[in-house]
């Protein structure tokens, strides 16, 4: 635990200014715990990511829940990041990378439909071009071959 705080302190010293978690109206020490996962998720150290994201407070909380849905599921917990993409969307029923990532799980769990679902919903709320839009019917024409 302690190599992973001096790991996350060295990552937020970098100065990392990409988030994947849609907004920047954050505080100080909040943006750099956020970078911190995020650099974790950029190296595929989703264990890692979890457990940081886990301790995050003043992150708006449907972008923190995604972000551990998307961290269970690559490390294979579906049911965790299911419910992890559901309080996510309890939150914002809008928020389009938690119905992107909720859409690939569905694929994983081979639940076709419910993942259409999810992208006809992305439509819905941005457009047909948009990135999340766009990501996930790639994945559903994959799953589909």
């Amino acid at each position: 635990m302690m190599k992973l705080i001096w790991t996350a302190a060295f990552i937020i010293s970098l100065g990392t200014t990409s988030l994947a978690v849609g907004s920047s109206d954050y505080s100080s020490p909040t943006v750099g715990v956020l970078q911190a996962a995020n650099q974790f998720l950029k190296q595929k150290r989703y264990a890692d990511a979890y457990q940081i994201l886990q301790s995050i407070v003043g992150a708006p909380e449907d972008d923190r829940q995604n972000l551990l849905g998307f961290s269970a599921r690559k490390q294979g917990e579906f049911e965790i990041a299911g419910r992890h993409y559901e309080q996510a969307l309890a939150l914002n029923p809008r928020h389009l990378g938690a119905l992107e990532y909720q859409g690939e799980l569905f694929l994983e769990l081979g639940q076709m439909e419910n993942a259409k679902n999810n992208l006809s919903k992305i439509i819905q709320y941005c457009s047909s071009s948009c990135a999340e839009a766009n990501t996930l019917r790639k994945a559903i024409a994959k799953a589909s071959q």
